[in-house]
């Protein structure tokens, strides 16, 4: 009864007040009758794209019949599978009227309860309603969570801020034909914003004095709230140096035999708990493993692979670093564009070295360098033709302002590439 009227009061909360101001992204949900998933790294903005989402419905619908529960709230905590049950009783103690009619439910950060999938499946199946659930876990993609759902969700993926969204937040329109007047040296100046500060919203809106103090924040609650308490981690310690040392070498190949040879003798600890931490981190979205670009599984297994993080404020905010690093932010930049594309992504080594190979659905190749300068070393475009040999595959080198097209190779400046 007490979590039942807990759930009371927060439905009656949400439903008295008014919603945030939020902004329009770029990432689209058609109307379904699947389950929606949400899911991206904390902070990146998905409950205020809820929120983006309950105004549309609010335009065809009672206010009443959407109920919004975000399970981080401390008055329901902890929660248990049955518990879930008490949701909808209060909901609907609250409004019998509504038992006919199309429900909408939001279910923020479910994922920190055990067998929610079950409960979701079931009102899914039972109730005339569309669902929405987030999470910051790539769990809610697994393969146990896509089985017991049965196909009946369709899952969607919230990045921080492109560079795109990042303007329309500064209020930066881009009309026809912007790159050819003073718009250009505005947009160029945001990137360099963009570059060091990363695109999470509430960073963007902050003042900048405070900028650095919040990032930090956040790197504690991925650390703290996402890995120690959910996965019950002793060693902290090793978590942190671990996850310093992944974010300070970006863009880096990595191997976890290489790091356990460096850490061993300090530190006392298995291979096997080091490959259990990475997965956690991943499992967070905090960073990414990019494979080698082969047709053999067992050849992308045995060799090292290329380190990302989720956003490059944040990895400025924590990582040891002696410079700006400017050359791997944007590497990292290009990554999660890529990522956020839809595209699979690997890089390739050889005598040369390219730094992402892009696939396509359809299987296309896009071969991409990312040199932001204006001096390109002739590696660069080696690395791509040497790739070309071997594969049909579409050749790009991301520069600072260069712009052409030469040897079968498009040169294009990455910040006019991010808008495209």
């Amino acid at each position: 009864m007490a979590k039942k009227s807990a759930f009371k009061q927060i439905i009656k909360e949400f439903h008295e007040k008014e919603l945030p101001e939020t902004y329009s992204r770029d990432l689209k949900i058609v109307d379904t009758r699947k389950i929606v998933s949400l899911i991206g790294s904390r902070r990146s903005g998905k409950t205020f794209y809820f929120y983006e989402l309950m105004k549309g419905i609010r335009q065809n619908a009672d206010n009443s019949q959407i109920l919004y529960i975000n399970f981080e709230d401390d008055r329901i905590m902890p929660l248990e599978l049955n518990d879930l049950n008490s949701v909808i009783e209060a909901y609907f103690e609250l409004y019998p009227e509504n038992t006919d009619k199309t429900l909408y439910f939001f279910f923020d950060e479910i994922q920190n309860i055990s067998g929610w999938e079950i409960f979701v499946r079931r009102i899914h199946d039972t109730m005339d309603s569309r669902i929405f659930v987030t999470g910051s876990s790539s769990k809610l993609l697994s393969q146990e969570i896509a089985t017991s759902l049965r196909g009946r969700t369709i899952p969607f993926y919230l990045y921080p801020l492109s560079f795109r969204e990042y303007l329309h937040f500064k209020g930066i329109a881009l009309e026809k034909d912007w790159e050819y007047g003073k718009k250009k040296y505005l947009v160029k100046k945001a990137f360099g914003e963009y570059l060091r500060w990363g695109g999470f919203p509430e960073i963007v809106l902050e003042d900048e004095t405070l900028r650095q103090a919040i990032l930090r924040n956040y790197y504690e609650m991925f650390i703290y709230r996402d890995l120690v308490e959910r996965f019950s981690i002793r060693n902290t310690s090793l978590l942190k140096g671990l996850a310093s040392y992944l974010l300070t070498n970006i863009s880096n190949l990595f191997s976890v035999n290489s790091y356990y040879k460096t850490i061993k003798e300090s530190t006392h600890v298995s291979k096997e708990t080091l490959a259990e931490y990475i997965s956690y981190l991943e499992d967070i979205n905090l960073v990414w493993q990019v494979p080698f670009f082969s047709p053999s599984l067992k050849s992308q297994q045995v060799n090292p692979r290329k380190i990302y993080c989720i956003d490059p404020g944040l990895r400025g905010a924590v990582a040891f670093q002696f410079s700006k690093d400017t050359g791997r932010l944007a590497e990292n930049i290009t990554f999660i564009e890529l990522k956020r594309r839809n595209y699979d992504v690997y890089y390739w080594k050889d005598k040369k070295e390219v730094d992402f190979i892009a696939r396509s659905d359809d299987g296309r190749l896009r071969a991409i360098n990312v040199s932001y300068t204006n001096d390109i070393d002739p590696r660069e475009t080696e690395g791509l033709h040497d790739f070309a040999k071997l594969n049909d595959a579409e050749l790009i080198l991301l520069t600072e302002d260069i712009e052409k097209e030469e040897d079968g190779i498009n040169f294009i400046p990455l910040w006019k590439w991010l808008l495209r």
